[in-house]
């Protein structure tokens, strides 16, 4: 479910940022058929081609608004489910780069939403996480009190840790529904 729920919300954030021209590939800008070929890799589920694509453009490119906006799309793709090279940790680390080197970004926004969505995503799989069948009670020490939690004590926080990564993921919903409407309406 969270995988399912992950690679669906990638793929709208990511659907939605994609500003890929559809023009004969000779009309086309280094920029954009860059973007072209890594997606087109992507969806083929060649990550490391589209990476070694993104980074020979920021080579190529340095020191221009493009190439700064490539770490955007390396971070999505190391987040997308598909990418067994990438995790959710790694491209929430990526997108926090990408967030803090230019507050001006292209995909400023959409980096947000994604960081955000992630975040609750990992929160999620963290809870999911299947307990081994022997555990026991956890005893966790503070100054020298030892405190022990019953398994009903867990699963009480457990479930509201879940009640609030509901609310936090419902919150996240809304704002990319908001994303999508603008991006499907940009004159507005």
């Amino acid at each position: 479910m969270t995988k399912a729920l992950s690679l669906t919300i990638t793929s709208l954030v990511l659907a939605g940022c994609a500003h890929l021209q559809t023009l004969d590939p000779q009309q086309q800008s280094d920029w954009d058929r860059t973007l072209y070929n890594a997606r087109r890799d992507v969806d083929g589920r060649n990550y490391f081609a589209a990476d070694k694509l993104l980074d020979e453009f920021v080579r190529t490119h340095p020191a221009t608004r493009e190439a700064r906006e490539i770490a955007f799309w390396k971070a999505a793709y190391l987040i997308d489910p598909a990418n067994q090279s990438g995790s959710l940790n790694s491209g929430i680390a990526a997108l926090d780069g990408y967030l803090a080197s230019d507050s001006t970004g292209w995909y400023r926004e959409e980096a947000i939403l994604l960081r955000r969505t992630a975040a609750v995503a990992a929160g999620v799989a963290a809870q999911t996480q299947p307990q081994p069948a022997d555990s026991t009670p956890v005893a966790a020490t503070k100054d020298t009190v030892i405190i022990v939690k019953s398994r009903d004590e867990q699963i009480a926080a457990l479930k509201e840790q879940l009640a609030k990564s509901k609310e936090e993921l419902a919150k996240v919903s809304a704002e990319l529904e908001r994303i999508k409407k603008r991006l499907a309406n940009p004159s507005s």
